[in-house]
């Protein structure tokens, strides 16, 4: 057996602002040109960039999370939708909030060790897809992207649907962006079962890690969608 693909590193951002009923998240759908999942709804986020080390910042937590992912995770939110977390010249990361920790299984072809950060719409900013890698967006309550999901009306994969979830408990931005996050890396594992393929997250009996997260532990896919399955 091949050994696994070494790990790119990348950063998502978790775009969020007050809505009417509580806070809502900013989805884009993944141009059916780009060669990572194309076609699914996804935060904002790619690859971190040599440059990302040595961009001008004001703020950030470097002992948790290495600087450039903080910066590839606002460079990439202002290239992909044109919001701008700015202060002068340098990224403010001071609103940002360490969110979560993904990595790519070791099966796939392409691997990444990504980390996700979540931020508030700065006043006066318009998030606008930039109609190249993001066909379109939409601001989405996390509640109702899930439900689109759930009918197959809106592509999710696993590590939106459960950020999505998370989001569910939270009535406010100040609320999400106050949260205590335990942050361990995520591997997934893939699993197959008759018609049905499953994603198994730590705490999974069949998963090898003994660091768990918070449960559903595993996700099914069938029917052109993920649900969670436990």
């Amino acid at each position: 057996m091949s050994p696994p693909v070494p790990l790119r590193p990348a950063a998502t951002i978790v775009l969020l602002r007050e809505g009417r009923e509580g806070p809502e998240v900013w989805l884009m759908e993944r141009a059916r040109t780009v060669g990572f999942m194309a076609s699914a709804w996804v935060f904002p986020g790619g690859r971190v960039d040599a440059a990302d080390a040595e961009a001008p910042v004001v703020g950030g937590d470097f002992e948790r999370v290495p600087r450039a992912f903080w910066a590839a995770a606002a460079r990439e939110l202002h290239e992909e939708s044109g919001v701008a977390l700015r202060r002068g010249e340098a990224w403010n990361l001071e609103g940002m909030r360490v969110w979560s920790h993904w990595l790519t299984p070791e099966v796939e072809p392409r691997r990444y060790d990504t980390w996700f950060f979540a931020a508030e719409l700065p006043a006066g900013e318009a998030a606008v897809a930039d109609g190249q890698e993001a066909a379109q967006g939409r601001w989405f309550r996390p509640g109702e992207a899930m439900a689109a999901s759930e009918r197959g009306e809106l592509p999710l994969a696993p590590p939106t649907l459960r950020t999505l979830a998370e989001l569910t408990a939270y009535p406010s931005v100040r609320a999400v962006l106050a949260a205590e996050r335990h942050t361990p890396p995520i591997m997934p594992r893939f699993l197959s079962e008759a018609d049905t393929l499953f994603v198994l997250l730590p705490g999974d009996p069949e998963h090898p890690s003994a660091d768990r997260v918070e449960p559903p532990w595993r996700y099914a896919f069938a029917a052109g969608r993920w649900w969670a399955a436990s």
